[in-house]
C-alpha cells in the first residue's frame, strides 16, 4: 500500500479516476486493481493510507473519461472483501487562487513650512526707524525723576488694577463635574453602572444535517463522505480558512431526511478517525452559516 498524507480525490496527469470507498481494512491494492480490470484494464489502483494503515478508502485510474464512468456505474454497490462499496467518478480538483497582497496608497509629502520674516525695524527703503511702544516709554520714566516716577506708577497700576479686578468678579465661576473614578466622601469609589449584555442568539438545528469536529486536518470532504458510508449522505464538506486552504478540523455532512440524521447521531457516538474520536451532532443555523461562508 501507498503512503499519502494528504489523500486527494481528483483527477491527475496519469488518467481518469473513480473513487472507492468503504474498503475493508485489509483489502490490497492488488485486489483492488484484478477487480476493476474487467473488463477494461487499468493504470493503477492506490489505497490511501495513514503510515501502514488502510483509510478505508482509494482511487482507481483509467486511460479514457468513459471507462472511468463505465466502472463506476458496473462496480457501485458491488462486494469486495465482505463488504459493500461504493464507486463513483472522481471529482477534478479546484485550484484555490492565492490571496493578492494588497497595495498601500503612496503617502503625500507634506509642503515645508515657510519661515516667518524676522522682525525688524527697518522699512521698505532701508532707512531704521525709532522704536515705539512700551520699551520706549519705559526708558523715559526711567530718565525721569524719582517722584514723577513714583506718581506714574501708582497711577497706572490703579489704572490697571481696577478693570481687572471688575472682570474678575463678573466672570461666573467654573465648576468641575467629578469623574466617576474618584471617591465619594466616605472613601468609597461608588459603582459604575453595568451594561447588561447582549445574549448571543442561536439558530434552530437542522433537520438533514450533523455537525463533524475533531477531524483530522488533512482530510477531505471524499474522506469525511467515506466516514458515513452505511448511511444516506447527500453532501459532505470539510470548512477551511480563507486564502491559505487550511482545514479548521470540522466540518458538516448533510444526510436525506431527518430520519438519517437522527440515525447517525445514535450510531456514530464513538465513531474515529486517525485515532481522533470525533465529535458529532445536530448542526444549527448559525454554524451552516459559518459553512457558506467559507
Amino acid at each position: 500500500m501507498s503512503q499519502d498524507t494528504a489523500p486527494q480525490a481528483h483527477v491527475e496527469e496519469d488518467g481518469h479516476k473513480v473513487f472507492v470507498g468503504n474498503l475493508s481494512f485489509q483489502t490490497t491494492e492488488a485486489e483492488l486493481a484484478e477487480l476493476f480490470s474487467k473488463p477494461t484494464p487499468v493504470l493503477k489502483a492506490n489505497i490511501i493510507t495513514r503510515g501502514a494503515r488502510s483509510l478505508g478508502y482509494g482511487f482507481v485510474a483509467y486511460e479514457t473519461l468513459a471507462h472511468a464512468e463505465a466502472a463506476a456505474a458496473a462496480y457501485n454497490k458491488t462486494e469486495l472483501g465482505g463488504r459493500e462499496i461504493n464507486v463513483e467518478v472522481a471529482k477534478p480538483k479546484v485550484e484555490r487562487p492565492a490571496a493578492a497582497p494588497k497595495e498601500r496608497a503612496p503617502r503625500k509629502e507634506k509642503a515645508p513650512k515657510e519661515a516667518a520674516p524676522a522682525a525688524s525695524n527697518e522699512d521698505e527703503t532701508g532707512e531704521v526707524k525709532p522704536r515705539t511702544g512700551r520699551s520706549a516709554r519705559t526708558r523715559a520714566n526711567r530718565k525721569s525723576g524719582s517722584r514723577n516716577k513714583t506718581h506714574n506708577e501708582g497711577e497706572e497700576s490703579t489704572a490697571d488694577e481696577s478693570p481687572k479686578d471688575e472682570s474678575r468678579e463678573s466672570r461666573p465661576k467654573r465648576t468641575r463635574a467629578r469623574k466617576s473614578g474618584r471617591k465619594d466622601g466616605n472613601g468609597e469609589t461608588p459603582a459604575a453602572a453595568s451594561t447588561p449584555a447582549v445574549p448571543r442568539t442561536v439558530g434552530p438545528p437542522s433537520k438533514t444535517t450533523v455537525f463533524v469536529a475533531n477531524l483530522p486536518f488533512a482530510m477531505e470532504d471524499e474522506g469525511l463522505k467515506a466516514l458515513f458510508v452505511e448511511f444516506k449522505v447527500a453532501s459532505a464538506h470539510v470548512v477551511r480558512r480563507r486564502g491559505s486552504g487550511r482545514s479548521k478540523g470540522f466540518g458538516f455532512v448533510e444526510l436525506v431526511d431527518e430520519a438519517e440524521q437522527q440515525n447517525v447521531i445514535e450510531k456514530m457516538k464513538n465513531a474515529q478517525a486517525d485515532g481522533r474520536e470525533l465529535v458529532i451532532k445536530v448542526a444549527l443555523s448559525e454554524e451552516q452559516g459559518e459553512k457558506e461562508s467559507a
